[in-house]
């Protein structure tokens, strides 16, 4: 009998440049089948009922980049020079769909947009423009092919990305243009730019929730980076582990 796959739930990216479809790279779900899970994409749909009815289905959560800045007003900010108008529809469903996720101890992972999301959701804030927020600032922001490394980061020891006992540089990719600044109490930051620009987190108490955030896009490297590829496979691992407590509520008809 075939072993069972974990589904891993993506949030899609709203409409981009006038489209009537949903944005979703197939880079994401390329990188999950690689790790052994099974990708499964929610449609945007802000509302409550919907996501009460679709997050029981999956044994984790991608959150994935977007085109779009959260909305200020979610972490208690008014807009600054070079903030982006926001797409409402997503700020909401990521909010839905990580209060269900933390209700329920759901492995979370969250990349570019998703990682501030992540940080807003539970109590944190953001950089709303790193050159103008962050003196002497790398350029986070290379063109919209982010197949190519842009900067070095280093990674904390004893951390998800780096169990090692010393810290660890390696290379990513970057297409952001906001960062985490405070970090939200449930978490904490276990990697950064030469600039000092936060590039991952992770929960505070994994043994809580597993909560992973990256500012990179792992899915565009996880083919040939070995870094990159780690992202995605401790969240299929950490699903199936939670799929293997079985602790999925009950689907209601």
């Amino acid at each position: 009998m075939a072993t069972q796959l974990p589904l891993i739930g993506i949030a899609v990216s709203p409409p981009e440049d006038g489209s009537p479809y949903y944005n979703l790279n197939p880079e994401y779900s390329d990188a999950i089948r690689r790790a052994g899970g099974a990708p499964l994409a929610f449609a945007l749909i802000p509302d409550d009922d919907y996501v009460e009815r679709v997050m029981p289905l999956v044994q984790g959560l991608l959150l994935t980049g977007a085109q779009y800045d959260l909305d200020p007003a979610w972490y208690g900010a008014q807009p600054e020079t070079g903030t982006r108008n926001p797409h409402h529809d997503r700020d909401e469903f990521d909010r839905l769909a990580l209060a269900w996720a933390g209700d329920h101890s759901l492995p979370v992972l969250g990349i570019c947009h998703g990682c501030q999301a992540i940080n807003v959701a539970l109590g944190g804030t953001l950089v709303q423009d790193i050159p103008a927020g962050v003196p002497s600032a790398l350029n986070h922001r290379t063109p919209s092919n982010t197949g190519e490394y842009a900067h070095e980061i280093e990674l904390a020891p004893n951390s998800l990305l780096n169990p090692g006992g010393e810290p660890l540089v390696a290379r990513v990719n970057s297409a952001h243009h906001q960062a985490v600044d405070q970090v939200a109490p449930a978490l904490r930051p276990i990697a950064w730019a030469s600039d000092g620009v936060i590039e991952a987190l992770e929960a505070a108490d994994l043994e809580c929730q597993f909560i992973l955030a990256v500012q990179w896009h792992p899915e565009r490297l996880a083919a040939d980076d070995a870094l990159s590829a780690k992202v995605i496979e401790v969240l299929v691992a950490a699903a199936r582990r939670w799929m293997a407590k079985d602790r999925h509520p009950q689907i209601v008809a």
